[in-house]
């Protein structure tokens, strides 16, 4: 277990979790239902969902002072970047083709500032003290 300033903990605690929340943002297909009704729509429901999740426990982790928490974070955030681009480039079902849709592109920066701070964490975390 390892520890971190109490700023770095809630700012990292709390933009993870934004990181979840925009991305699930209650997608298009869960608002207006599509024809589709494919399984690939169930699964992306399922994939959007498990990021929620997933943000939730990151937090956690990160709250406790564990370097999983951060590590966690780095791999919700890589993935939501991942699937904006998956959605804006071949898309993903029921889901528009919007580059600059807002709520997107503020996920985009949450992710960035996320990453920036976990980076930064990760690093200094894994260090070994002197002692």
């Amino acid at each position: 277990m390892c520890t971190a300033s109490s700023p770095a903990k809630a700012s990292g605690m709390a933009l993870i979790v934004v990181v979840g929340l925009l991305n699930f943002h209650i997608p298009h297909f869960l608002i207006a239902p599509t024809s589709h009704g494919s399984d690939a729509t169930y699964l992306l429901e399922v994939a959007l969902l498990a990021n929620v999740l997933g943000a939730v426990v990151a937090a956690a982790g990160i709250y406790l002072g564990h370097r999983w928490g951060w590590l966690l974070g780095v791999v919700i955030a890589t993935v939501s970047v991942t699937l904006y681009v998956a959605q804006e480039t071949v898309g993903l079902p029921g889901l528009p083709k919007m580059w600059l849709e807002p709520s997107r592109l503020l996920a985009l920066v949450v992710e960035g500032l996320f990453l920036a701070l976990a980076g930064s964490r990760v690093v200094r975390l894994g260090r070994p003290t002197s002692g």
